[in-house]
């Protein structure tokens, strides 16, 4: 798939040997948002080969996942994904949203079914006339890219759907290493079925686990269907423990040990640690044949710059 101005993910994978990219969070509503643009800059000038920018994660109020995603392009020429939910959102809804992201240049987007909010004990509820699965949606932005349009009753033909222009979307969908068995590839199978042409995995701590994801994707798809493993720097065994509650992932022993000797020495060992620990699974990464790794940011761009310097991977700019 070709596209104007910025390349595509899919493109930039072609090209590059690895790649490092990261995740954006944009600040809560009424919140500066020249410190997002600040750490793009930052990233950008450290030669991260793109980004994504998340869209009300966990229910949070947090708008802006357009403005930010032409900003990174328009404004540093980087290639951004515009992550996009289901949760609270028409088909109709969903088509409008998509469509101004086609208009602005966005050609990226990672398609996702979105979580109840935080804090809620209910389960995901989706809109009347939404999706309850992510597929659903990468199926409908696959009929744009095919030209095929949402009919409004009562003004078109009738019809299953309307023809227009084909929008050219990479389609990009998360996959989720530790999820039980048969969910854990199941629903990816019918994402990449849909239309889905790359993932991003959830948080990921467990080189093991990663491992035996690995394999069982490549046993599927060979290597024709990325997988960007997503990874936090850890910080702090409070930390570490934190995101095991809230997401399920498993810390490996050594990690907790090591984090937990550093603890008594203060923050910059702690960080230190953090930043070794994903040194060595960036490296194993590579190793594996995985085509990039995907970081998460949650507000400070240091350690993650740290990481990419101490890889030796080239920095990348657009051409």
């Amino acid at each position: 798939m070709k596209s104007e101005g910025t390349p595509t993910v899919l493109e930039i994978l072609d090209r590059e040997s690895f790649t490092v990219s990261a995740e954006i969070i944009p600040p809560r509503n009424g919140a500066d948002i020249t410190e997002i643009f600040q750490q793009i800059n930052e990233l950008h000038e450290a030669g991260f080969h793109f980004i994504s920018v998340t869209h009300g994660a966990g229910g949070s109020l947090r708008g802006g996942t357009l403005p930010i995603a032409h900003y990174a392009q328009t404004k540093q020429n980087m290639t951004a994904i515009a992550h996009l939910t289901c949760r609270g959102f028409s088909r109709e809804d969903l088509e409008n949203i998509l469509i101004d992201h086609f208009y602005f240049g966005i050609r990226n987007i990672l398609a996702l079914r979105g979580d109840p909010p935080t804090g809620s004990e209910g389960t995901f509820e989706p809109h009347p006339r939404g999706y309850r699965f992510a597929y659903e949606l990468i199926a409908q932005i696959r009929n744009m890219n095919e030209g095929r349009y949402l009919v409004r009753p009562h003004f078109d033909p009738p019809g299953e759907y309307r023809p227009g222009l084909p929008t050219n979307f990479c389609i990009g969908a998360a996959s989720y290493p530790e999820d039980p068995e048969p969910q854990r590839l199941e629903y990816l199978v019918k994402k990449k079925e849909a239309g889905a042409e790359f993932s991003i995995t959830q948080m990921v701590f467990d080189l093991r686990v990663l491992e035996d994801f690995y394999a069982r994707v490549t046993e599927l798809w060979g290597h024709s269907f990325p997988i960007l493993p997503g990874i936090r720097i850890p910080t702090s065994l409070t930390q570490l423990e934190r995101l095991e509650k809230k997401f399920g992932v498993s810390i490996p022993r050594d990690l907790r040990q090591s984090m937990a000797n550093a603890e008594n020495k203060g923050a910059q060992a702690m960080h230190r640690v953090g930043e070794d620990w994903a040194v060595e699974f960036v490296e194993a990464c590579r190793k594996m044949g995985i085509k990039g790794i995907h970081m998460f940011i949650m507000g400070n761009t240091t350690l993650p710059i740290k990481v990419k310097k101490r890889l030796r991977i080239p920095n990348y700019h657009a051409s």
